[in-house]
This record gives C-alpha cells, sequence and structure tokens, in this order.
C-alpha cells in the first residue's frame, strides 16, 4: 500500500480514532501518531528525528512542525 499526503483543510486533516474521537491533525503530525505497534513516532520526518524544514517538499515547508 502506497502512503500519500494531500494539502487540504489549511494544513490539517480530521481524524476518527478507535475510541470514536475526532480531531483535526495537521498534516505533519500524521507522522507522529502510532498508527501501528512497529510504527516508529520518532523518525526521519519528526522534530524528535532531526527532519529538517528544507528536507519536506515545498508544499509542506509552511505547515507546523511537531
Amino acid at each position: 500500500m502506497k502512503r500519500f499526503c494531500l494539502a487540504r483543510h489549511e494544513g490539517a486533516v480530521n481524524v476518527t480514532f478507535l475510541d470514536f474521537s475526532l480531531r483535526k491533525i495537521g498534516v505533519k503530525e500524521l507522522w507522529t501518531l502510532k498508527w501501528h505497534r512497529e510504527f516508529d513516532t520518532a523518525g526521519p520526518w519528526t522534530k524528535a528525528g532531526g527532519a529538517r524544514v528544507e528536507a519536506w517538499p515545498q508544499w509542506v515547508r509552511g505547515f507546523r512542525d511537531y
């Protein structure tokens, strides 16, 4: 399965969680959520992983970092 990200809703998407809560998630915040028990939430696209603003594609650079 391919992963992709869209520029929608001013840099955020609505996410429904398994506890039936709903909240607005920033595009870059998607890389900090625990999608799977083996997913690295401190991966290379997070602040903890050392992501730099210039490494992101141009359309994502202006969005908030997480």
